[in-house]
């Protein structure tokens, strides 16, 4: 296997193993088990767990967030737009046994035993998230389809914390189909006003 090619599978393995049961519960024996290499060889490619948190968090931020970016220039309604941010966590909780979480949700809560630098990045995917959905907000406030009280940011950041934390609590409440539940009530909520 080429060094780009295992560096990859390596991400990929410590991804999965996070999203699943968190940082502090991964190690690198784990990666070194799955992905079929030595211990050292995880060592080569990330000296050191926060070299391997960065590389991770900044592939997962970039990709998660073009996408949500192709989402708001679909032109589709702001509420076709919002369904498919909110499916966007549904099909990852949705994956496998349904014990998968957004990355950045994991790492959130054990933000105690992090860097600062990782804190910081897993605040600026938070950030990332929110200023894109007060912008699909806007959107649907502007053309009648959305018609929630309060204000915008507001409900950006509850939007944003309820996928979250519904995320992580459906992995012991029912899985997808709860989820599923809290997405079609944040509907209501957001269209209803």
């Amino acid at each position: 296997m080429k060094s780009t090619d295992t560096k990859t599978h390596i991400l990929d393995v410590a991804q999965d193993l996070i999203q699943r049961r968190g940082v502090n519960a991964m190690s690198y024996q784990d990666i070194s088990d799955r992905v079929g290499i030595r211990k050292a060889s995880v060592h080569t490619h990330f000296p050191k767990k926060d070299d391997l948190l960065v590389a991770l968090l900044e592939r997962y931020s970039d990709r998660f967030l073009r996408i949500v970016d192709g989402v708001l220039a679909s032109g589709d309604s702001p509420e076709v737009m919002l369904r498919r941010y909110c499916g966007l966590y549904e099909a990852t909780l949705s994956a496998g046994d349904q014990d998968k979480a957004c990355l950045c949700a994991m790492l959130g809560a054990e933000t105690l035993t992090l860097s600062a630098p990782l804190v910081e990045d897993v605040r600026a995917f938070c950030q990332g998230n929110q200023v894109r959905l007060a912008t699909l907000l806007e959107w649907g406030r502007l053309d009648g389809s959305f018609r929630f009280a309060g204000d915008t940011q507001a409900m950006a950041a509850l939007v944003f914390e309820l996928l979250q934390g519904s995320m992580l609590l459906a992995r012991v409440r029912g899985g997808a189909a709860q989820f599923h539940q809290t997405v079609e009530q944040l509907m209501r909520l957001v269209i209803g006003g």
